[in-house]
């Protein structure tokens, strides 16, 4: 048996929930269907602080069937996903989660495997089991994870890390990444292939990036900042001087690249490139227009070059994204 323990707690999302669930049931049914009734296959339980019920995000409302404190030992102790809404309320989650943190550190240490999925890897966090470790999250907060937690080894990009038995998958659905990965690693590749098509999963896809959006939480509180974001917003097609813009807000050259730099982690070159890949993924997405007009229509004229800046960020040619996202009508 590979017995799984999901922590149930309140606010978790459902899918988040049962997803990985739903992923071990199909591939018990293989399993059985190859080898038998009393072949090996996963179990599961939810485990809660207690044994009250528990509403999910949704509404929906279920009772565990253990809990921390009793006697169940796993192979695998899941954390999912909850509703981010600020990091105030993910100390304050934290804090009520603090005996089922205890309970992860201590299945850790004697061996077991602890997963997380999305906003569960902030949970994970407030561990400390992920600090000097390979880890991941829900790219959209990023820059937030970074910042509350610098000792862990984040690589943001990626849909799955492991490393020392510690499991991390990305936004939201990367569960079925994790759980397909499980299935591989304690069943066998053919097991984990017959999953992923059942569930139409694709097992290539490794990264994040085709699906991040570059500029999401990008809105400066520096009303300088902001009003430079918002000029280079407008003003895609032109050649973009830094220091003619940093004049026009009353500023040196220096001390703009240093406001944006505190403000937004980043050169203002460095945003402007962003805000055009941005705008090449819709065009790209929403029309048939040839990729040398798309560049024109951003402010480049060298199709190699932009090409390569827009693999660099979204880790597809453009080619490779407009096929994977354009729409049907364009």
């Amino acid at each position: 048996m590979f017995n799984v323990g999901i922590l149930l707690y309140e606010g978790c999302y459902l899918s988040s929930l049962s997803g990985p669930i739903d992923a071990f049931q199909i591939a018990n049914a293989h399993i059985r269907n190859q080898q038998g009734q009393n072949a090996e296959h996963f179990c599961w339980k939810t485990v809660g602080l207690d044994l009250t019920p528990v509403k999910t995000s949704s509404g929906i409302v279920i009772t565990p069937d253990s809990s921390i404190s009793h006697t169940d030992t796993f192979d695998l102790i899941y954390i999912p996903a909850f509703c981010y809404e600020g990091m105030d309320s993910v100390r304050q989650l934290a804090k009520q989660l603090t005996p089922a943190l205890n309970w992860l550190t201590t299945a850790w240490q004697n061996g077991t495997k602890i997963g997380s999925n999305c906003t569960g890897t902030f949970i994970l966090a407030e561990s400390g089991l992920l600090d000097g470790r390979e880890a991941t999250t829900t790219w959209w907060l990023e820059k937030q994870f970074r910042k509350h937690y610098p000792k862990v080894k984040l690589t943001a990009k990626s849909i799955l890390t492991q490393q020392d038995n510690i499991l991390c998958a990305g936004a939201m659905t990367a569960f079925q990444n994790m759980a397909v990965h499980l299935i591989e690693q304690h069943f066998s590749h053919e097991l984990a292939v017959q999953c992923a098509k059942a569930m139409l999963i694709d097992i290539s896809q490794t990264a994040q990036s085709p699906y991040q959006d570059l500029l999401i939480g990008e809105i400066s509180s520096d009303a300088v900042v902001a009003k430079a974001q918002y000029w280079l917003q407008t003003h895609l097609q032109r050649n973009i001087d830094l220091a003619e813009l940093a004049k026009s807000m009353g500023l040196s050259q220096r001390t703009l690249i240093r406001r944006f730099k505190t403000e937004l982690d980043q050169t203002p070159s460095t945003y402007l490139q962003n805000i055009r890949v941005e705008a090449a993924k819709r065009l790209l997405e929403n029309t048939v227009m040839p990729l040398p007009e798309v560049i024109e229509q951003i402010g480049y004229s060298d199709v190699s070059s932009f090409s390569k800046l827009f693999k660099q960020r979204t880790g597809l040619t453009p080619a490779g994204y407009r096929k994977r996202f354009a729409s049907d009508e364009s």
